[in-house]
């Protein structure tokens, strides 16, 4: 069977996502006015384009594994963020084109532009965040895909299947800091909305800017509750996947014994699988969960 590739268009990312966030970047890359501005967001764009690259580099040779593999991505929000991202990149790059088409010496500066009212800054911060958390996810998704494929291959040694586990578990804590900066950022829009609401109208607009900035501040708390869940998703399969167990295929036979399944003490921490479990010739096994003084002579006692 040839090679299998986990790409974007068969998890459902569109080509005008993919387009739209390549052409931000393009355009952000020769954007000569306040580049430092946004050099954040033209390196979390690199950060996407390079995990959907890395993604569709991977090959999987066991059908099995590439179903499991693409399953476990389509659950981790993946392609919503991409796909979203690729809108949001689209309205950015229009953005960017009108504030700098008549740009010059006499004219608004790009950075001056980025700083001009609340509603301005607070529309360029949920965009930064969406990006953010875009690059995040499929950083996330791609990474555990790729050590979890790894780590489901029968070609895998045990020593570098243990290597794989320590990998999956450096992968656990990272995205449990980002799920804590998240968590952080969420008080921090929390708290800018509670400043907006304490401010007083302006004469000229009669709150309406500052209406329109509790409304984005509000949508950037949603994006960063859509993260954590994601980033969750993501921490569940790779805890799963490195403390799992998959027992397949158990033949017992000519009289014999044998207990297939865990013992109570690790019910909850081990995440096993247990498939194919065939007795013949008089021979018996006991599966399930086992109490951890139990022995098998007394288990099969007849």
């Amino acid at each position: 069977m040839d090679p299998l590739s986990i790409t974007a268009s068969t998890l459902g990312i569109t080509q005008f996502a993919i387009s739209s966030i390549v052409h931000l970047h393009d355009f952000l890359d020769n954007l000569a006015e306040a580049k430092e501005v946004v050099r954040d967001i033209a390196s979390n764009l690199e950060g996407v384009q390079r995990s959907l690259t890395a993604l569709e580099e991977l090959t999987i040779s066991d059908r099995a594994t590439y179903s499991a593999a693409k399953v476990d991505l389509e659950k981790t929000g993946v392609v919503e963020a991409v796909n979203n991202c690729g809108q949001a990149c689209a309205k950015f790059t229009d953005n960017l084109k009108r504030w700098t088409k008549h740009s010059g010496a006499t004219q608004l500066s790009l950075r001056d532009r980025f700083s001009v009212g609340v509603w301005n800054r607070e529309k360029i911060r949920t965009f930064r965040m969406q990006v953010q958390s875009c690059q995040a996810t499929v950083h996330f998704a791609a990474t555990s895909t790729q050590l979890i494929v790894q780590l489901r291959s029968e070609q895998t040694s045990e020593t570098d299947r243990e290597k794989l586990k320590g990998q999956l578990q450096a992968l656990e804590a990272k995205i449990q800091e980002h799920m804590y900066l998240t968590k952080k950022q969420q008080g921090d829009a929390q708290s800018r909305v509670q400043g907006l609401q304490e401010e007083p109208d302006d004469e000229e607009d009669g709150g309406a800017q500052r209406t329109l900035a509790i409304q984005e501040v509000e949508e950037q708390t949603r994006r960063l509750e859509a993260d954590q869940v994601s980033s969750a998703v993501i921490f569940s399969q790779v805890r799963s996947k490195r403390t799992g167990q998959d027992i397949v295929n158990i033949i017992t036979s000519d009289d014999s014994r044998a207990l297939v399944g865990l013992p109570e003490g690790v019910v909850g921490k081990v995440n096993q699988r247990i498939r194919d479990v065939t007795t013949q010739r008089n021979s018996a096994a006991a599966v399930g969960v086992f109490d951890k003084d139990v022995d098998i002579k007394d288990f099969f006692k007849q």
